[in-house]
């Protein structure tokens, strides 16, 4: 009897460890998914401050609609109320507004458009667009230069590069995965969305 009685209290002792160890993983997953909630609120937070200084930063130095990246204010033609352009009409709309299409120098820049239209269409159910830069060798084929006149000395094109292909005289980006094949050489007729680009208001 004393046995079955010591035994009883140790099983009831193990069931009573067994209980609480239960109940502290079950208290742990709670706090945990408490924490990641608040760190998920945070990193919100922190974003919605990013984006609320940026666009403050671009009503300071570029017209509404524009973007301001790398000290310079960029119109990104996402909206579908803009049926897409040849090249030399999606220019003449830059024109229009005081700029003219957007002139990609530095690799910082490059990424920073890449990314942004990147993440625009391939995050959109339909087909992703190209758009459209201020790059092309009209002039003198296989000779590509920029609307400044400055000669393309590094660029990002898709498949094996600047070749001479006489009706492709005109340049656009298209989304991809690799920001380093994002440039297409193409028909000027084609009907694209396109990238404007203006000095800032304190520059201009």
């Amino acid at each position: 009897m004393d046995i079955s009685a010591e035994v009883a209290k140790l099983q009831a002792a193990y069931d009573t460890a067994i209980w609480h160890r239960d109940e502290a993983k079950k208290q742990l997953a709670r706090e945990i998914r408490e924490q990641q909630i608040t760190k998920w609120e945070l990193d919100h937070q922190k974003s919605r401050s990013k984006d609320y200084l940026k666009l403050k930063e671009g009503c300071r130095h570029c017209l509404p609609g524009w973007t301001f990246m790398n000290s310079v204010c960029f119109y990104f033609a996402f909206s579908d109320a803009f049926s897409p352009r040849s090249w030399q009409e999606a220019r003449q709309f830059c024109i229009n507004q005081a700029g003219d299409l957007a002139v990609i120098y530095s690799r910082e820049k490059h990424l920073a458009i890449s990314k942004l239209i990147t993440k625009h269409e391939l995050g959109s159910p339909r087909t992703p667009n190209g758009y459209w830069i201020g790059l092309r060798d009209i002039k003198e084929e296989g000779i590509w230069k920029w609307l400044d006149g400055t000669r393309l000395t590094t660029g990002y094109c898709i498949g094996e590069g600047w070749r001479r292909i006489d009706d492709r005289d005109c340049a656009a980006m298209y989304p991809r995965s690799s920001p380093f094949e994002i440039w297409y050489q193409a028909p000027c007729h084609h009907i694209l969305k396109w990238i404007c680009q203006m000095t800032t208001r304190s520059a201009g």
